[in-house]
């Protein structure tokens, strides 16, 4: 998918959430049966979906060596967010009858610093005045709701459009 940045959306995300992975080395799966650790195949899917949809964008990659070491993954993620809208249609196992799953972005959670410490802050919108707001401690100001897809952006919050009070 072509996105505004040209690098990752939120749907390449979900295709590599949702494709095979095979546990080797020391991710093998320990079987109960035969009390060995064996290599598997492991795949995530979404069955259905709820009414408020989090989205937790993984920022941080660890590697396994002789110690942990993590570092934080900065490319801006691509996601819908004011006018635009998330479709999760061809994600979904049990959407056997073809309905369409589509989600309004209503808050984002974002996350400045390193794995070490760092600083949060949020872009909401109101559900009154369907402005959109950047709200940083006690700093509140307006802002524009396309403006919120930024290298920063750590939880996404979605409504259900079908179940939404418009």
């Amino acid at each position: 998918m072509t996105t505004k940045s040209g690098g990752l959306s939120i749907y390449d995300c979900m295709s590599w959430f949702s494709s095979e992975e095979t546990l080797t080395g020391n991710d093998k799966w320990y079987c109960p049966r035969c009390k060995q650790h064996q290599n598997a195949l492991k795949k995530m899917e979404v069955y259905r979906c709820p009414e408020f949809l989090i989205v937790h964008l993984k920022r941080f990659s660890h590697q396994r060596q002789s110690f942990f070491s993590s570092k934080k993954i900065t490319e801006v993620i691509d996601f819908p967010a004011e006018g635009d809208t998330l479709d999760l249609t061809s994600y979904v196992l049990s959407n056997k009858k073809g309905e369409k799953l589509y989600y309004d972005l209503y808050a984002v959670s974002n996350h400045f610093g390193s794995l070490n410490g760092g600083h949060y802050t949020a872009y909401c919108q109101n559900p009154i005045d369907k402005k959109w707001y950047d709200c940083d401690d006690s700093d509140v100001s307006r802002m524009n709701g396309s403006n919120a897809v930024t290298k920063a952006a750590y939880v996404l919050f979605y409504r259900r459009r079908s179940t939404a009070k418009r």
